[in-house]
Order: C-alpha cells, then sequence, then structure tokens
C-alpha cells in the first residue's frame, strides 16, 4: 500500500515538474518574440531616422513646372524649356486638399540633386489647378441663371423670390419668352450679368423665360434686340435701350448682316454670354 502512495508521489510530482518546464518554455518564447518584434521595432526607427538624418543633410531643392503624366504612385513634371522629372508623391504633403491632375501648375520639393530616375517628393504646391481653370472657362462662356417667382414687376424692374433671396433686376434689355406674360406670381427662369445683390446697381435679366413657356422652341433660343450702330458682312455693333445705352459686338457668317444699315433696330440670335469681347452671332431674327 505504501508503495503504491509513493508511486502517486512519484508521478505527481513528476507531472509538476512537467508542466513547469512546459511553463518556462512558453515564457522563454514568449520572451524571444517580444525581443524580435522589439528587434524589428527599433530597426524600423533606427531606418526611419537613418533616412531622415539623410535627407536633412540634403538641400532642399524645387522643381516647378505642369504635371504631364500622372499614375498612383509618380508624377510627371515638365518645366518651361522641356525638361521633364519624375517624383513618387505617396508619402508628399499637398498645398490644399485639391486633388492633383494633369494639366495642373505645381512646385515639387525635393531633397538632393535631381537625377533621371524617381525622385523623392516631400512637398507639392499645387499653384493652379487645371480641373478649376477649365470649369472656370466653362462657367464664363454662359451668363448665369436663376429661378424663382415673381414677386412684382414695376416698369423696366423685376422683383423675384428665389432659394438664395429675392432680388430686384432691370428687365429694359431682355428677351421675354411668356405665354400668360410677365407678371407677379408667375415661375421664372432668368438669366442675367451683374450682382444681384447690389441694390444701387440692380443685375441686368438679358432674357425671362416664364414656367408656361419654357417648352416652347423660343426658350431654346438667346436673342437681343438693339440699334445698329456699325454694320459690314460679318460684323454687327447693337446700342440697347437700358439707361446706359449698353453696346454689344456680334459676329456672325459672311454676309448675315448684309441686309441691316446704320439707324435700323435689328434683334440678333447669339450662343455663349453677352459678357464677353465679341458674341458668337447664329442668325438674324
Amino acid at each position: 500500500m505504501k508503495k503504491h502512495y509513493l508511486a502517486i508521489a512519484v508521478l505527481a510530482l513528476a507531472l509538476g515538474m512537467t508542466a513547469c518546464s512546459s511553463k518556462k518554455a512558453e515564457e522563454t518564447t514568449a520572451a524571444q518574440t517580444t525581443a524580435a518584434e522589439a528587434t524589428t521595432a527599433a530597426e524600423t526607427t533606427t531606418a526611419a531616422e537613418t533616412t531622415a538624418a539623410a535627407e536633412s543633410d540634403q538641400d532642399e531643392e524645387y522643381f516647378y513646372g505642369y504635371v504631364k503624366e500622372l499614375t498612383d504612385q509618380i508624377v510627371t513634371v515638365e518645366d518651361d524649356e522641356g525638361k521633364q522629372a519624375k517624383f513618387t508623391y505617396a508619402d508628399a504633403e499637398f498645398s490644399d486638399d485639391r486633388k492633383l491632375g494633369v494639366g495642373d501648375e505645381v512646385e515639387v520639393t525635393f531633397y538632393g540633386e535631381l537625377s533621371d530616375g524617381e525622385n523623392k517628393a516631400v512637398f507639392i504646391d499645387i499653384v493652379t489647378s487645371a480641373a478649376e481653370e477649365a470649369e472656370e472657362a466653362a462657367a464664363e462662356e454662359e451668363d448665369p441663371v436663376t429661378n424663382g417667382t415673381i414677386e412684382k414687376v414695376d416698369g423696366k424692374t423685376m422683383t423675384v423670390k428665389t432659394e438664395d433671396g429675392t432680388y430686384t433686376f432691370d428687365t429694359s434689355i431682355a428677351q421675354q419668352v411668356t405665354k400668360g406674360g410677365i407678371k407677379a406670381g408667375v415661375e421664372a427662369e432668368i438669366t442675367y450679368y451683374g450682382d444681384p445683390e447690389d441694390e444701387e446697381e440692380p443685375a441686368m435679366a438679358t432674357r425671362i423665360v416664364t414656367e408656361d413657356a419654357s417648352d416652347s422652341a423660343d426658350a431654346d433660343i438667346y436673342m437681343l434686340t438693339g440699334k445698329v450702330l456699325q454694320v459690314n458682312s460679318n460684323t454687327v455693333v447693337l446700342e440697347t435701350s437700358d439707361a446706359d445705352k449698353s453696346i454689344f459686338t456680334f459676329v456672325g457668317g459672311d454676309g448675315m448682316f448684309d441686309s441691316l444699315k446704320e439707324g435700323d433696330t435689328a434683334t440678333v440670335s447669339y450662343e455663349g454670354t453677352l459678357t464677353g469681347r465679341t458674341i458668337t452671332a447664329t442668325g438674324l431674327q
């Protein structure tokens, strides 16, 4: 019986030693893993610090030009003399939150000498955005338009309530496209130039299309009427009846204005904006 107890005691001791051995092995492995991770982190930090130190020892350089080509990682910039340089920009900072695009005017900051291969950009200043310039150019090709409810018509002025506020427009030269008339309570689309918020000098309405005529053929035509000041085969200068006697120059095809003479009242159809130096004429009404 004593031998049996003794065997059990020996077995228990052996199991305890095995458990301790296993626990120590696990602790050793965990310690080794932690040490390895710490070493890797230290090496990464050291590498980053080494790179930063190397860059700081180099002079800061700049390359100015226009974006010629763009990928997810590399931008090719061409200067005014046609010289091209490639830059990786994944880690670069930007002057603002505009998205880099082909045609943008940029100044790239980098370290060291410019190589024929890929250079690392650290900062990109987007001087001008090609996309924004295109949007502005497109907007300049047409006069602004607003929609609202006519509140009052008083002689050559009209007050309209829009989503942005209530504004008064000068209607003395406006083309009127309507079936029921320009009057209070009617919904209308107003094309204009000038500043609607200027209370001293109202914006000039150049076209008023009421809701009841929005689907008519005339709603697709832009026209201006005025007195002919000068005319030749393909150019006519009109003076309108507003207080400032505004003058507009239209250019059309050869022979388009042969039937006109100075002093005539003429209505010219056009496209684009009335605020351009010259306006493209599409016909004579």
